[in-house]
């Protein structure tokens, strides 16, 4: 079953899926192919079964043909996986050319691995990056608990949105597991979005249904935003007053224009906050600052969703060379803690527009109006009944972090 909406791309939404709701198939027929050894095969009750094959450096497994048309899609499939036994096993959807254009022993894919393993613990989800199915796929790899417990004994659904095909996260029977950006080197786009199943365990998996569809964005257009604030901090040196409320000492207006640190000395690490009450976001919100002499050992930040005391928010923590999206875990002032979500090595250059959004449980920041960075499920670790917003200054030992003007803040209207 498949749909097409408009006929021009890149604007055509297409999906694709298959309930395998015909006769038994021994090889595989379009719109899968079974590539490298062995078999796959749809069985007597309407399964594509992917054989058991632990030992297959070939890559073996089914690949679909068809594939989204957008940077925004989705890939969603139910499965059974009775894994168990003593030998780390696992079972990949990798996402990567068609069959009709790759050979079976290349895969260069991100991947979503199902693993059963003995250490460190029995089973987990993991997002990983495969250059080829001869290397390690564990590389690049990050971990994320089995929300069920176990795979075996469970009827599974998964479901994988990627956004702008550079951001994807999963789902486990509608339990969020994580996210994770996916490295430049192994990009997505037109012709590599395509699934590819790989089992390297001792059982079969038998997958019922899947479907490979186009979705709206989840960054929504400017149009949704609505400003409610606005400081450009052009006034005397010294304290800011205007309506913000700091927490912690050493910092202000300085040049005329910028919220700073204005420590002098070399002294320890501290941090200072600078919050304003801004309302009920409702879960949604943006603040964009431009930043002056962004520093390399020092970080500054937007912040989101603060509460009063400025010891929980969402924030973007600012280097010259790296971002990081992640929640405040202590108090701002002095030396706060992190919790990081994702980070990235990018260029912050002096005078950058940098925007930090939350909208519909995901986090993004951008330079100068493009995306670089996502983190998902933010809202579950820090609520969106927190009404502050506001900059965070940071001085270690003699270095001030990014400085900060032309701060405006905006609430979400909807699409």
């Amino acid at each position: 079953m498949s749909f097409l909406i408009r006929r021009n791309l890149p604007k055509a939404w297409a999906g694709w899926a298959d309930d395998f709701a015909r006769p038994p198939e021994n090889p595989l027929q379009h719109p899968w192919k079974h590539l490298g050894g062995g078999e796959s095969y749809i069985n007597d009750i309407e399964e594509l079964v992917v054989t058991e094959q632990t030992v297959n450096p070939d890559g073996r497994g089914p690949s679909f043909e068809w594939m989204p048309f957008t940077p925004n899609w989705g890939f969603e499939m139910e499965f059974w996986y009775p894994v168990g036994g003593l030998d780390n096993q696992n079972f990949m959807v990798a996402f990567t050319n068609t069959w009709v254009n790759v050979e079976s022993t290349y895969l260069h894919a991100p991947a979503v691995v199902f693993r059963h393993n003995l250490f460190p613990a029995p089973e987990g989800v993991w997002y990983t990056e495969v250059e080829s199915m001869f290397s390690d796929i564990m590389t690049r790899a990050r971990q994320f608990d089995n929300p069920l417990g176990s795979f075996n004994g469970h009827t599974l659904t998964l479901r994988v949105w990627v956004e702008n095909d550079e951001y994807m996260r999963i789902w486990l029977n509608n339990f969020y597991v994580g996210s994770s950006m996916v490295s430049p080197s192994y990009a997505l786009g037109p012709g590599r979005r395509c699934v590819r199943l790989v089992n390297r365990s001792y059982c079969n998996v038998w997958i019922r249904w899947v479907n490979s569809y186009d979705r709206p964005p989840t960054v929504p257009p400017l149009s949704v935003w609505s400003s409610i604030f606005y400081d450009d901090f052009n006034r005397a040196n010294g304290a800011v007053g205007n309506g913000w409320t700091q927490l912690g000492t050493d910092a202000g207006i300085v040049e005329s224009g910028r919220y700073s640190h204005t420590g002098t000395t070399t002294e320890g690490d501290t941090s200072v906050g600078l919050i304003r009450n801004v309302g009920n976001l409702d879960g949604r919100a943006r603040i964009e600052a431009v930043v002056r002499n962004p520093a390399a050992t020092a970080d500054g930040s937007l912040m989101l969703f603060c509460n009063a005391a400025g010891d929980q928010a969402l924030v973007a923590n600012i280097f010259a060379g790296h971002i990081y999206l992640g929640r405040l875990t202590s108090s701002v002032n002095g030396a706060p803690s992190f919790f990081d979500f994702q980070d990235i090595g990018v260029t912050v250059n002096d005078g950058d527009k940098l925007a930090f959004t939350v909208y519909s449980e995901i986090s993004w920041l951008e330079i100068n109006g493009t995306p670089v960075l996502y983190a998902g499920n933010v809202h579950n670790v820090v609520p969106p009944s927190n009404t502050y917003a506001g900059l965070r200054v940071r001085r270690n030992g003699s270095t001030n972090s990014v400085q900060f003007d032309d701060v405006r803040i905006y609430s979400g209207v909807g699409v």
